[in-house]
């Protein structure tokens, strides 16, 4: 204790943040059990979204596998990812539920740990054990790791999975990248984004690696549906693309829970009692525009810089991650989970950077481990703030990330974060 107090004093920003996260991770534990596990583990709460969403859909697929989506308004995931739900039907609810949020405690664990690995890989610096310790606090302090904890979503899992594809690259291991990145995309498709960072760029191209790498994506996108056909009907994929996707394509949440693009544009244009409610939306065709634009830009944009050796792909792959909840149609706050290790790069690259550097990181931190406040909370901010101000307040998240994705472009520009000279590969 006295090591990581010593630390505090010597990076009095990370100090700050990591003592409050100490606060936010001793408090946490008693609201979720209070209002959600005890609840659910007693039977007083039966229905928990989103989890009982992934249940119901598990219970239906083990019972008919062709009635996976019928019926349901909540699982919307491909197909292949029944594979990992179904299981849970083995155990009630509650407890599926609880073994659950102990997953995703363990992988929010581990995501910490890849970032800052990543980190020290692009860098060059090797943390020391009370700073890793305070980044894995500040990490698990955040709002979005509270909201996939609260909700047992499985975001943390999706995040896993590009960081892992990342760190694999870097081990010049391929094959392996590319099936864990597939795995990630049958969970959610957002991971997906990230599979043209396996391509070496410039003078680094390398044929064999590609080859690879178009070898673990045809096992992971192509021979495993296909091993799995005799468990997950060839129908669930036709009623999942041409029905499902379709579907919700075109709507929204208006809920404040949701601060993606699309969601504040929507927001804007309904009423602000609105940020109470949850319901779904019919996405104006200027909204879908908008957001089109902003995501040609932003994966364009570092897609762009990755191949003209610009970026490292390091950080390119970490600000396409952020960039995924910006442009979903549904950009939760537990979805923001996949921004955690753009906060947590920014945060360490502002430590070589000036005072005001440093206080600007540890702001946008701050900004992000404030979850949505209590439906009470929101009410008396409906009532007692100007409608401009509510509507910024609400649109936290996506502020301050697309700021984040500017600023730690800028730094880590022509080199890597914190200004350290690039190495020669990718």
């Amino acid at each position: 204790m006295r090591c990581l107090i010593e630390a505090w004093k010597r990076e009095p920003a990370i100090g700050l943040l990591a003592g409050l996260s100490v606060l936010l991770l001793a408090l946490y534990p008693f609201w979720l059990t209070a209002r959600v596990y005890l609840p659910v583990w007693t039977g007083a709460r039966p229905w928990v979204i989103d989890f009982s969403h992934y249940y119901a859909g598990a219970e239906r697929f083990v019972a008919d596998p062709l009635a996976l989506y019928l019926g349901s308004s909540g699982f919307v995931y491909p197909p292949p990812s029944i594979v990992l739900f179904a299981p849970l039907t083995a155990f009630s609810m509650p407890v599926a539920f609880m073994l659950t949020v102990v997953g995703i405690g363990v992988t929010a664990v581990a995501c910490v740990w890849l970032v800052l690995r990543l980190w020290e890989d692009v860098s060059g610096e090797r943390l020391a054990a009370p700073v890793r310790a305070s980044l894995l606090l500040i990490g698990l302090a955040t709002a979005p790791v509270f909201q996939n904890l609260k909700y047992a979503q499985v975001n943390t899992f999706v995040l896993l999975t590009g960081l892992g594809f990342l760190v694999l690259l870097r081990a010049r291991r391929p094959f392996w990248a590319a099936l864990v990145l597939s795995a990630g995309f049958w969970l959610k498709l957002y991971p997906l984004a990230l599979a043209l960072l396996g391509v070496p760029r410039g003078r680094g191209f390398r044929q064999r690696e590609v080859l690879r790498l178009g070898a673990g994506f045809a096992v992971g996108l192509v021979a495993v549906p296909v091993v799995l056909l005799p468990v997950v009907p060839l129908e669930l994929y036709r009623q999942y693309v041409f029905d499902l996707l379709p579907a919700w394509s075109g709507i929204t949440n208006v809920e404040a829970l949701n601060q993606s693009i699309i969601g504040v544009l929507e927001h804007l244009r309904q009423p602000v009692e609105d940020y109470s409610r949850s319901g779904d939306t019919a996405v104006a065709p200027s909204s879908h525009t908008v957001n089109s634009v902003a995501m040609v830009a932003l994966l364009g944009g570092f897609y762009g810089a990755y191949f003209l050796g610009r970026l490292r792909r390091e950080v390119a792959g970490v600000a396409i991650l952020a960039a995924m909840p910006i442009v979903s149609g549904l950009g939760w706050e537990h979805t923001y989970v996949l921004a955690l290790p753009l906060y947590l790069f920014v945060l360490l690259a502002a430590r070589g950077r000036g005072r005001a550097a440093r206080v600007f990181a540890a702001a946008s931190v701050l900004v992000f481990m404030l979850p949505k406040l209590p439906a009470p909370l929101i009410d008396w901010t409906l009532a007692a703030w100007p409608r401009p101000v509510v509507d910024v307040f609400y649109a936290r998240f996506l502020i301050v990330t697309l700021v984040l994705l500017g600023v730690a472009a800028a730094w880590s520009w022509r080199g890597v974060p914190g200004g350290v000279k690039a190495e020669a590969r990718p």
